[in-house]
């Protein structure tokens, strides 16, 4: 099977169906139509059925497992704690990023063309990510090709071989994403917010680091940074799919069982978050202006996150029937679209969002936003939208897992946000328990301090 045909029949299987005991077969037509599946209430306030189970292999390594034999794929998903790219020494930033870079490019003894030849041969794929704080990676492959896929990743992770003709490439592209960014509003902006609102914290680093360091950067950095951050006591694991619960351990124990146990990274500090700043803009000469704006928020883990969830949906998170866009998409014709969301990280969650607006609509945008914004505070929702966006997110939840792939990704947050190993099945209860006081109170008490706010182009 070739990868083309592998994403072909990726794309007709929906675990979320196979879960709620809906199957999409191979041989069927009809696309994927989730409006027709809620009104219909296939899926209406249903929750998972499927257990999912925390596997243990022998060598002790861990991982939440969600077996599902109806789809011949398999997905695995994991990540190692503090080896983002704010953990990057001085002098190497970007080390994390370019590391990335190097795995995703074929780690391995073998040219790079036979190597991709193999991957798409057998329908794997290898995803290689950063974040702040995590080193991501992941794994989706026919069931029938596992061992193909296991023994390649185990190699990249346990014995990579980096080639230097692939470093010097790999610094190219990185140095040349750097200097991309300056040519993208949105993305200047929003290195712009994360520098205002962490400040000299390692958070507020450039993600592809820093030019004269990315040169500096050698094949021993990239053997040190593997040796020195993959290890089995930062590994957190989720697997979903065609595989048994043995085939599971078997696999942890092949892929990470000869990892290193033990770290010397030293944890983050926590930041200290600027909620509060002047508004200023970066000068740019564009035809509209962006802005990007932001609140105190409530981490997720906290007892009123659903109540502020649901309150955010209905100012600015629910697309074009969000309060911000009736107000300034509909009927003004200000924008072609506002947006909120929620960023609840531990240390610093926030409420954000941003729009885009011409130069002379700019005021009267923001004079809509910081309207909606007390009025949310002062006035709360009605029971008629508190109601409608209840029903939205119970509804609308399993419809989120379109593949096998998005089962697996989600086991992994429950575990980084500590939602425990049934959420799959709790999720809507804790939707439904939330009152509208409880929606009024947190509204009052998060959209009390008006947002802070930043902008290009408003020149």
């Amino acid at each position: 099977m070739n990868k083309k045909s592998f994403l072909l029949v990726c794309n007709l299987f929906f675990i979320a169906l196979a879960i709620c005991a809906v199957c999409v077969f191979l041989n069927k037509k009809d696309t994927f139509d989730a409006h027709r599946l809620v009104q219909d209430s296939i899926f209406k306030e249903k929750t998972f059925q499927a257990d999912v189970k925390e596997v243990v292999s022998q060598k002790g390594i861990k991982a939440w497992l969600l077996s599902e034999k109806s789809v011949p794929i398999v997905a695995l998903d994991f990540r190692f704690k503090k080896s983002g790219y704010a953990f990057d020494r001085q002098g190497k930033f970007g080390l994390a990023m370019l590391t990335a870079g190097m795995l995703e490019y074929g780690a391995t003894q073998m040219n790079n063309d036979l190597y991709h030849n193999l991957l798409e041969e057998n329908g794997i794929e290898f995803g290689f990510d950063v974040s702040a704080e995590n080193f991501n990676i992941s794994m989706v492959t026919p069931t029938e090709n596992l061992s193909v896929a296991t023994d390649l990743l185990k190699r990249i992770l346990t014995k990579p071989v980096f080639k230097n003709k692939n470093l010097e490439l790999m610094k190219k592209r990185q140095s040349e994403s750097l200097k991309m960014k300056k040519e993208s509003p949105e993305k200047m902006l929003a290195e712009e917010v994360k520098k205002t609102f962490y400040g000299n914290h390692p958070k507020a680093r450039d993600s592809y680091g820093k030019i004269e360091d990315i040169n500096k950067i050698g094949l021993q950095d990239l053997y040190a940074f593997v040796s020195k951050h993959f290890v089995s006591d930062q590994l957190v694991v989720a697997m979903a799919g065609d595989i048994s619960v043995s085939d599971a351990k078997f696999l942890l124990d092949e892929v990470f069982g000869s990892l290193k146990t033990h770290d010397d990274v030293q944890s983050l500090e926590k930041p200290e978050p600027n909620y509060i700043f002047e508004e200023h803009n970066i000068e740019r000469k564009m035809p509209q202006v962006l802005s990007s704006f932001l609140a105190e928020g409530t981490k997720r883990s906290a007892q009123d996150f659903y109540a502020l969830y649901i309150a955010n949906e209905i100012f600015g998170g629910s697309g074009l029937s969000s309060r911000l866009n009736l107000a300034a998409r509909e009927k003004e014709g200000l924008t072609y679209g506002a947006y909120t969301y929620l960023d609840p990280q531990k240390d610093a969650p926030s409420i954000r969002g941003g729009f885009a607006t011409s130069k002379q609509n700019y005021g009267r945008m923001k004079e809509i936003l910081l309207q909606e914004w007390q009025k949310m505070a002062e006035s709360g929702v009605s029971a008629e939208e508190f109601q409608a966006i209840k029903d939205n997110m119970l509804t609308s939840f399993n419809l989120r897992f379109q593949s096998i792939s998005d089962i697996a990704a989600q086991l992994l947050y429950m575990q980084k946000e500590n939602l425990g190993i049934d959420f799959l099945q709790k999720r809507n209860d804790y939707v439904k328990n939330v009152t509208l006081d409880e929606v009024n109170a947190a509204a009052k008490k998060y959209f009390k301090n008006l947002p802070s706010m930043l902008t290009i182009g408003n020149n």
